[in-house]
């Protein structure tokens, strides 16, 4: 593990960082063709129309599966120090938000937990809306719903 010391007043603190950890600590505001490129590598992944920010909607099977999936969510967000808007509507309607508030748009951090985000739902076997949307079913209309394993 690798030890950063910080000085807080009279007092050192050491914070252990692990060494596969990639918390990207600056970063700066893409263009909106830098941020549409990116968004290529990212699957499942939209563009606001205002470019400055990047979504994920979900249809899950319950409420408790949304709600499972914002828990699997949180701690990665919390570990890449980037926060996504999360908005759970009609109980199992569930969309992800990214954008760098501070820098009021999208920069680098917000594709990389999207990709973070995308590679949890691959382990969890997550159905997303658009991918639902971009693959209708031949044999219904109706949209298929999945739950995401414990």
């Amino acid at each position: 593990m690798q030890k950063s010391i910080i000085k807080n007043s009279h007092k050192k603190q050491i914070i252990s960082v692990p060494q596969n950890s990639k918390v990207i600590k600056e970063s700066s505001l893409l263009t909106t063709n830098k941020a549409r490129e990116s968004l290529k590598s990212i699957e499942g992944w939209q563009l606001t129309d205002d470019n400055k920010k990047i979504y994920r909607e979900f249809i899950l099977q319950n409420f408790m599966d949304a709600v499972d999936l914002i828990d699997r969510i949180a701690p990665i967000a919390e570990e890449e120090k980037h926060h996504p808007d999360i908005h759970l509507t009609q109980y199992r309607n569930l969309r992800i938000g990214l954008t760098t508030h501070d820098l009021g748009g999208l920069s680098e951090k917000d594709f990389y937990l999207a990709q973070k985000i995308n590679d949890l739902l691959a382990v969890n076997k997550a159905l997303a809306l658009n991918q639902q949307l971009q693959k209708p079913s031949s044999s219904s209309k109706q949209r298929k719903t999945r739950s995401i394993p414990r």
